[in-house]
C-alpha cells in the first residue's frame, strides 16, 4: 500500500489492525496529526503498528507520512500466525520493541531535563544565582510547617549589602550587579547545606535555618558578615572594592506565620543599620504572634 506526504497512517482515536513494515519513503511519530516535531523518524525496514496488537489499544501517537510511503500491510490474525510459525520473527519483535523502547526512553529523559532546565531558570534568580522570591514564597511556608510537625526550630535572616546606592553611584550599575554576584556566591559558599537561601528584592537576600536557635543562627550570621568582609571583590576594570553587610535575625516559633518571621527579621535588620552596619540584630517574637 502507499500512502501520501502528510496523510495519517495510524491516529490514536483509531483501533489499529494491522503492522506495517516500511517498504520506501519515511515515516514520522508525532504528537500531533500533522508533520511537526517528530518523536521518532522510521526508515526503510522498520515497522510500525505492533504494540497496539499486542495491547489491543489505540495507538499511543499518530503516525504520520513524511514523503510518500511505500508499506506492507499485514493484518493481526495473519501476523500472530507469522510469529507461532517463525520464532525467529518472534526475537526480532522483541528486538524491534527493546530498540523502540529505549528510543522513548530517551525522549523521555530529554523532555525531564528540558523541564529541569525551565524550572530552574523559573526558580532562579539569574544576577545572583540564589533562588527567587517565588520560590521562597512557595518553599520557605512548607519548610516551616515541617518544622512544625517535627517539633524543630527555625531561624530566619534577613541580609542586606551596606551602602549599596554609594557603590552604584561610585563606581556604576554594572559594578552593583558584580557585587551582588559576589554576595550570591558568598552566601552559597558560606552557608550550611540545610540553610535555605534565596534574593528577597534588590540588594536584600532571605535565609531560613531549619532545625536551628536563634543564638546558633547568631554564629552562622556572624561568620558569613566576616567572611563577606574578608573577601574583596575584584571588578572587570581591575578596582578592588570590599563589601559589608548588616542582618536582622529572627526566630521561628509554633504558630508564627512567615510574613511575621520576616517583620520581625526586617525591624533586627534596621536597628542593625541603625546601629552603624556590618553587624546582625535579633529579633524575638512574642509566643502569642500568629496564633
Amino acid at each position: 500500500m502507499s500512502v501520501d506526504v502528510g496523510n495519517v497512517l495510524l491516529d490514536p482515536k483509531q483501533i489499529n489492525a494491522d503492522i506495517f513494515v516500511v517498504l520506501g519513503g519515511e515515516l514520522l511519530v508525532c504528537l500531533e496529526p500533522r508533520v511537526v516535531n517528530p518523536l521518532v523518524r522510521l526508515a526503510v525496514g522498520d515497522c510500525v503498528g505492533e504494540l497496539s496488537i499486542i495491547d489491543t489499544s489505540p495507538p499511543s501517537a499518530y503516525v504520520v507520512a513524511a514523503v510518500e510511503t511505500e508499506l506492507l500491510a499485514i493484518p493481526k490474525p495473519v501476523f500472530w500466525q507469522m510469529l507461532t510459525l517463525q520464532p525467529a520473527m518472534a526475537l526480532n519483535l522483541l528486538h524491534v520493541l527493546t530498540r523502540r523502547i529505549r528510543e522513548n526512553n530517551v525522549v523521555l529523559l530529554g523532555s525531564l531535563e528540558l523541564q529541569r532546565e525551565y524550572r530552574n531558570k523559573a526558580e532562579t534568580d539569574a544576577l545572583t544565582g540564589l533562588q527567587n522570591r517565588a520560590w521562597f514564597e512557595d518553599v520557605f511556608p512548607k519548610q516551616l510547617e515541617l518544622c512544625e510537625r517535627t517539633g524543630q526550630n527555625a531561624s530566619l535572616l534577613m541580609v542586606d549589602i551596606d551602602h549599596f546606592k554609594a557603590v552604584n553611584d561610585q563606581y556604576g550599575h554594572q559594578s552593583g550587579d558584580e557585587a551582588l554576584r559576589h554576595i550570591g556566591m558568598m552566601l552559597r559558599r558560606s552557608l550550611r547545606a540545610t540553610d535555605l537561601c534565596a534574593r528577597y528584592g534588590g540588594e536584600e537576600m532571605i535565609v531560613l535555618m531549619p532545625g536551628t536557635e536563634i543564638a546558633q543562627a547568631r554564629l552562622v550570621a556572624d561568620r558569613l558578615r566576616e567572611n563577606i568582609a574578608a573577601t574583596s571583590l575584584v571588578l572587570q576594570d581591575g578596582r578592588t572594592l570590599t563589601l559589608k553587610v548588616s542582618g536582622g535575625l529572627s526566630q521561628w516559633q509554633a504558630g508564627c506565620r512567615l510574613v511575621d518571621l520576616i517583620h520581625a527579621a526586617d525591624q533586627a535588620l534596621y536597628r542593625a543599620k541603625e546601629g552603624g552596619r556590618n553587624q546582625i540584630a535579633m529579633s524575638y517574637l512574642p509566643a502569642v504572634l500568629g496564633r
